[in-house]
């Protein structure tokens, strides 16, 4: 039997014990030179160096108390069983819930038989295993280490980078918020003034041509105007109604008609000139 062949056989029945005991996370064999002789199929192989890097403070004080037979240890998440069997250490990580007197039989019986039959069809010292896909050396833990450093600092970039474009995402948006938004522009004309009266008149309303309320419109992009806002010379101004009239109604379309009462109230008289602008809701 290959060497492969017998590694591919230990990593089935660790893989097996996994699927026997679903509470069982990992499955795996190490020797007392902790390195990792065979993982269950799901496991990666860097996760199962970690875990034996974390025992190997248990390791060297196994000879001072005689050997290690069985251990469980304790976590916050979870259980760690370690059985020696045939000088390895098998080694499973459960969660709390697991029946660990089950463990320990499946343990005690599944590994050491399947041991036992691989060396009766063909004695391969397990120590003697070139590296393979399923066989992990001593020499790889520095690289594994390294490439978890590594792997760690690529992460804490992403992160960095990540609050980066937060920030500058941030700080665009308050600018954008402070930004203050620019006022539109009015057009204004300035305009002769022609009064006018009557019993019907409206003194809230002034007339102006077409042609200046057509340009008022285009520079405003279409807004409807309703509103005006007249401002005689001498300071006074009043907003009011505005309509437009038919060329042919005024002899000169630089002049705006403005009720009599209207013209009183802004201190203007016919013939003075007015500046008038419209107002935009």
């Amino acid at each position: 039997m290959s060497n492969e062949a017998y590694a591919f056989a230990l990593k089935n029945a660790l893989t097996e014990i996994r699927n026997v005991c679903p509470d069982v996370q990992t499955c795996f064999l190490f020797d007392k030179e902790a390195t990792v002789i065979a993982g269950d199929a799901e496991t990666p192989e860097a996760t199962l160096e970690r875990v034996v890097s974390s025992l190997e403070g248990i390791l060297e004080k196994v000879d001072t108390i005689g050997g290690l037979n069985s251990l469980v240890v304790e976590c916050s998440k979870g259980n760690v069983h370690i059985s020696c069997v045939n000088d390895m250490y098998l080694t499973m990580v459960a969660s709390k819930k697991a029946d660990m007197k089950y463990l320990e039989t499946v343990a005690r019986v599944l590994i050491p038989t399947v041991i036992k039959l691989l060396d009766s069809l063909d004695p391969t010292p397990l120590k003697h295993f070139p590296p393979s896909r399923t066989l992990l050396k001593r020499g790889m833990k520095e690289e594994l280490r390294e490439e978890e450093e590594l792997r760690e600092e690529k992460e804490e970039l992403r992160e960095e980078k990540e609050e980066l474009r937060e920030e500058i995402e941030e700080e665009e948006s308050k600018e954008a918020e402070e930004e203050p938004i620019p006022e539109l522009e009015l057009p204004s004309n300035q305009l002769i003034v022609e009064s006018f009266g009557g019993l019907l008149v409206r003194n809230d309303t002034v007339q102006i041509s077409e042609d200046i309320m057509s340009q008022w419109e285009e520079l405003l992009d279409g807004k409807e105007i309703n509103l005006v806002e007249v401002e005689s010379f001498n300071g006074k101004t009043s907003q009011c109604k505005v309509k437009t009239l038919d060329y042919s109604k005024l002899e000169n379309r630089a002049v705006i008609r403005i009720p009599e009462k209207l013209c009183h109230t802004l201190d203007v008289k016919k013939g003075e000139l007015v500046r008038i602008k419209p107002i935009i809701n």
